[in-house]
């Protein structure tokens, strides 16, 4: 009976993919514009779709690409391949679910705004086939269609889907900053000098994930006062950071308490007047 069940289940999916065949044909040639996430994940599922028409002649898993490219195009939030619901091998499972976390946490992570959101479609679109690729044994012995474990048909082309993935998520991940890097401040100063703002250029244009400020002092004036001191040089640069877009975790002020430069109390050290910028 479960038999019967299963090839009544196959036989109906596979008529609603014939359908698919017939209508999949307007998005495999829709012209799709933007530079969105959903706009360039749209166009990454209809690269695959073709090749899967065209070149593999798997309508069946044409179908269902073209039905998630078209929610993408039309603005639905659309989720990677759930791997544990595709009939991929338990022994292949854990690593599927744990690249999809490190996909999901770059999708939520701000991947689907900016400049980083073609680079995440690009990785989802990779995900999905390394996913399809690993569960591609529907209908052989075995086959999952038939209550079988599934599995790859091609091992080859399950490598070649997750390098291309892990190298699109790479593109799509908020990169650790360089740094650290150190301004310099003139003596119970707070402004930004012309070498200091060329500092912060270079931040600008170095650095894609969000950054931490730490405003220092030298020992010359009170704890209390150096602690606010080294507050209004971080808040300095905090705010030239974010009027170029740059986002932070934090602003923070250590006074004297950490020297660059050990010294008695009441130096003016000019090494020690200073914010240092790094990653989070």
């Amino acid at each position: 009976m479960k038999m019967i069940s299963r090839l009544i289940a196959l036989g109906s999916f596979l008529v609603l993919a014939g359908c698919g065949t017939w209508t999949a044909e307007s998005y495999l040639h829709q012209d799709i514009q933007g530079d969105s996430f959903n706009a360039c994940l749209a166009r990454e599922y209809q690269d695959r779709a073709t090749s899967e028409a065209y070149v593999d002649c798997n309508w069946v898993d044409t179908a269902v690409i073209v039905a998630k490219g078209r929610a993408a195009a039309a603005g639905e939030t659309v989720l990677p391949f759930d791997p544990a619901t595709r009939g991929v091998l338990p022994s292949d499972l854990p690593e599927l679910q744990d690249a999809r976390a490190k996909l999901m946490a770059a999708l939520d992570d701000g991947g689907r705004t900016g400049d980083r959101a073609c680079a995440c479609a690009k990785a989802q679109r990779y995900y999905d086939g390394w996913v399809e690729q690993a569960s591609d044994n529907k209908l052989g012995v075995g086959g999952s269609y038939f209550g079988g474990p599934g599995g790859p048909v091609q091992p080859d082309r399950v490598e070649a889907e997750k390098a291309a993935f892990y190298e699109a998520l790479t593109a799509c991940s908020l990169q650790a900053a360089a740094g650290p890097w150190t301004i310099y401040f003139g003596f119970d100063k707070y402004n930004l000098t012309p070498e200091a703002q060329s500092v912060i250029d270079q931040i600008v244009a170095e650095t894609s994930g969000p950054l931490s400020v730490v405003g220092h002092t030298d020992t010359s004036g009170s704890n209390a006062y150096n602690q606010a001191l080294g507050q209004r040089r971080a808040n300095t640069v905090s705010n030239a950071l974010t009027a170029q877009g740059k986002s932070l975790c934090s602003a923070s002020s250590a006074g004297e308490t950490q020297l660059a430069v050990q010294t008695g109390d009441g130096v003016r050290e000019p090494l020690n007047r200073r914010a240092v910028v790094g990653g989070c």
